[in-house]
């Protein structure tokens, strides 16, 4: 049996993985890939936005929820991989991480499982770069190791970014000058799961967030008004500034159907309007923080909760 390949899709916080995976999907359509999707917080959001933008990915879209596969979901990885040996019919494995994934564990599981070595093997390491963020993110040494650890750079939002691309192409060849460094508008998106493997060394494993990083998810039924909402998260925001790294919610407003919603660090990004809801209908919140007290955003959201003048479910994660 020939070895799997795998394509592991990384980048920090807000750095368009998840859109990034979907245009690779539509482009592949007639290939039968399996996706992992690793989330950080307790509710897994990206998936739903996933699996709506590419219809016929529900029954071959994996959530690893809860932790990130670097440190404490990496066994969960390890047995999903080795499930994952049963399905005959699966040509290639692609892996979005979280924000905060540092890919060398990974790797590291790959070359040292005794079932995983002889079945699988890594295709290609791709690192999202976010034009408009890049040297905020690069203050952060979670991007950086996503960087010095890829095989290839993807940057993204560069359709937004007026600057000089020179200044990012250089500041990133300084974490990894050996790395090739494209624009996401000149990705061969057919070519990208090309199988290429190559002899690769065991890794270092550091893991750096496990302990200073944190993540809050609350579900609630009830509507919500967007106008009362859209205010509360700006002041949170403001008040914690970059001690919030990332906010996403699927948001129920009674309009008829779900809005997603994301900031990275202080930026909140234009809302998206999905089809439907996957699971019960409800919002869904996940905020992944460092330096703040859990029961100071837990105290905010319910303060916020209150002022929506009807009865609301919270369910804390």
């Amino acid at each position: 049996m020939a070895k799997i390949p795998l394509t592991i899709i990384t980048g920090f916080l807000g750095s368009g993985k998840t859109t990034f995976l979907s245009e690779i999907l539509q482009n592949n359509a007639d290939k039968k890939l399996s996706i992992i999707v690793n989330e950080f917080g307790e509710v897994g959001l990206d998936n739903t936005i996933l699996n709506q933008a590419i219809y016929h990915l529900q029954e071959r879209t994996i959530l690893l929820q809860g932790g990130c596969v670097c440190c404490n979901k990496r066994e969960d990885l390890v047995l999903q991989l080795k499930e994952i040996l049963n399905n005959a019919d699966i040509e290639h494995i692609i892996i979005e991480t979280t924000g905060l994934a540092n890919p060398a564990p990974i790797i590291f599981s790959l070359l040292t499982d005794s079932v995983l070595q002889h079945h699988f093997f890594v295709n290609e390491i791709l690192t999202c770069v976010d034009c408009l963020n890049v040297f905020s993110h690069l203050q952060q040494e979670e991007a950086r190791l996503q960087i010095a650890t890829s095989d290839k750079i993807v940057l993204t939002k560069q359709e937004l970014f007026e600057g000089d691309f020179e200044e990012i192409i250089n500041c990133v060849a300084n974490h990894n000058a050996f790395v090739e460094i494209l624009p996401k508008n000149r990705i061969d998106f057919k070519d990208i799961l090309t199988p290429r493997e190559t002899k690769r060394l065991i890794p270092l494993q550091r893991n750096l967030h496990q302990d200073t990083t944190y993540s809050l998810s609350i579900s609630f039924q009830g509507f919500l008004d967007w106008s009362v909402f859209s205010i509360w998260l700006s002041m949170l925001l403001y008040k914690y500034g970059e001690k919030i790294l990332r906010f996403k919610g699927i948001l129920d407003t009674n309009e008829g159907y779900p809005i997603a919603i994301n900031s990275v660090l202080h930026i909140i990004h234009p809302p998206l309007h999905l089809k439907t809801w996957d699971k019960e209908r409800g919002s869904e919140l996940v905020f992944i923080f460092k330096d703040i007290h859990k029961e100071d955003l837990l105290e905010s959201f319910k303060v916020f909760a209150r002022l929506l003048q009807q009865k609301v479910v919270i369910s804390i994660h």
